[in-house]
């Protein structure tokens, strides 16, 4: 069996102009896999995005609910790294949903990676 490995399209998302976060190379890594023939594409798996009540059992129900609405606060924008629009929040929540699959994925077939980053090891 080959490398499975996680991937969405939504894993890129719009940035303002001028921002310091790379978001393009989540697409770029992904491009560059298939490229290189690293992967195929019956290799790679699309998350959905993770379930709010997923989320609402590692953070507060209203920071969850603040973050989906955009209404954060300044100051935890801030500490997030990147500005909220409806792009990027569907980018964070497939993203997450990604790391949720690539750990079942894991399970599965004893490692599996995410292209928005990590890789899981089932042991």
């Amino acid at each position: 069996m080959a490398l499975p490995v996680v991937y969405s399209e939504y894993y890129t998302a719009p940035m303002p102009a001028g921002h310091r976060f790379p978001m393009q190379k989540f697409q770029n890594l992904y491009e560059l896999l298939l490229k290189d023939e690293v992967i195929l594409p019956e290799d790679v798996h699309c998350p959905d995005i993770i379930d709010e009540t997923i989320l609402k059992r590692v953070h507060s129900e209203n920071y969850v609910n603040d973050y989906l609405n955009g209404a954060l606060d300044k100051q935890s924008l801030r500490k997030i790294g990147l500005p909220w629009t409806q792009e990027i929040t569907r980018r964070t929540l497939t993203a997450l949903g990604g790391s949720l699959l690539t750990a079942e994925l894991a399970l599965i077939y004893g490692l599996a990676c995410n292209t928005a980053g990590g890789t899981h090891h089932a042991f």
